[in-house]
């Protein structure tokens, strides 16, 4: 595996695939309003923001067979507190897998169990009586994954969601990023493990950059310093998605097994480019920013030589992989309804956002910049 600072380059990147934070930035998702404007589910179509016609259809997603105790790795962390505030407040029964002797305080009804990562038989012994396992581990507990797996297997745990959120590394450009190697290699231990133990299944969910982790934290743009770079001319369309949106999408599959078994699950809140964010941004702020403009095979030349020095900088050519696979279009898969079968909102029951729930989001982050 391709190493940088003696570190396999996949403990660089967290699994929320964006979870990018500038020195001078602290941004807590639930500094954003609860009650954003969507597109109803009713049967009508989506809002496409780009003004095209619409894209997905959205009902309410239905029940198949029942998945009713879930355990989560590494649930402590942002990624994680959404999904089980989501999956609690759908009945679900939850438990939290903790490591060490002070494992994080959860509320009733959420159980703890403590684990040894290092031990087959603490994680057997803890998924005993598991339906669903699901992964939201990130930089060294991503090293865990293949024991969680190999204990799910001999658990009987029936369905498994590792630590996936983020991009779409189904496309080959976007599964060659150095910094993506050590993800699309489990994606290929987890598809084998499956066909070996047909009582395991599996689902991977792609959603593109987390809208407001990613816009607070200085990866789509400088919100304080009103500066934006602008990509091989801004139009490339991709997709994203709000942290908030992730619980819903776990409790849409785990109520929907069959259709999401064995398979990545495509969802999007909203479809944007670099120049109708930056229109909304100068709208909300009532300012003309600065615009910086860069090709994307520059970019990504930069980064693959950022990540051959010496004393390689994680700080450089993470973000800067992040922004190639964000911001360069078809060929990177970024638009995950122009390259897949088709998005998966359905299925879960995700609305997307109509225009003026994402400006609501973004006068939030811009408010607090």
């Amino acid at each position: 595996m391709l190493q940088c600072s003696s570190k396999p380059l996949h403990r660089h990147i967290n699994v929320a695939f964006c979870f990018i934070r500038s020195q001078k930035q602290n941004f807590e998702a639930r500094n954003i309003p609860n009650k954003i404007p969507r597109s109803d589910n009713e049967g009508k179509s989506a809002i496409d923001t780009l003004g095209n016609p619409p894209l997905v259809t959205i009902f309410h997603p239905t029940t198949e067979m029942a998945i009713k105790t879930v355990a989560i790795a590494g649930g402590s962390g942002s990624i994680g507190k959404p999904i089980i505030e989501s999956l609690v407040s759908s009945g679900f029964e939850v438990t939290v897998l903790a490591r060490g002797d002070k494992p994080p305080v959860f509320a009733e009804p959420i159980r703890t169990t403590t684990v040894d990562y290092a031990s087959h038989t603490s994680l057997v012994s803890a998924l005993q009586g598991i339906d669903a396992l699901i992964s939201v581990l990130s930089g060294h507990g991503l090293d865990n994954q293949p024991a969680l797996l190999d204990a799910a297997i001999k658990a009987g745990v029936s369905r498994f969601l590792p630590s996936e959120f983020g991009a779409n590394t189904y496309i080959p450009l976007t599964s060659q990023i150095p910094i993506f190697q050590g993800k699309v290699a489990f994606q290929k231990l987890l598809a084998q493990r499956a066909e070996e133990n047909p009582s395991l299944s599996y689902s991977l969910v792609v959603h593109g950059p987390l809208f407001d982790i990613c816009l607070a934290g200085g990866l789509l743009c400088n919100v304080k310093n009103r500066e934006m770079t602008i990509y091989d001319g801004g139009n490339n369309r991709f997709s994203t998605t709000c942290l908030s949106d992730l619980g819903a999408v776990v409790v849409g599959i785990l109520r929907n097994p069959e259709k999401t078994k064995n398979r990545a699950i495509f969802v999007e809140g909203a479809k944007l480019t670099q120049i109708k964010l930056l229109e909304m941004l100068e709208k909300v702020t009532q300012s003309t920013w600065t615009r910086k403009e860069e090709t994307i095979s520059d970019l990504d030349t930069a980064m693959r030589a950022e990540l051959i020095k010496p004393q390689a900088n994680p700080g450089v050519f993470v973000p800067g992989f992040l922004k190639v696979v964000i911001f360069g279009g078809s060929a990177y898969g970024a638009d995950l309804n122009e390259q897949t079968p088709g998005l998966d909102n359905e299925i879960v029951g995700l609305n997307p956002y109509t225009e003026d729930g994402l400006e609501t989001i973004v006068r939030s982050i811009v408010a607090q910049a």
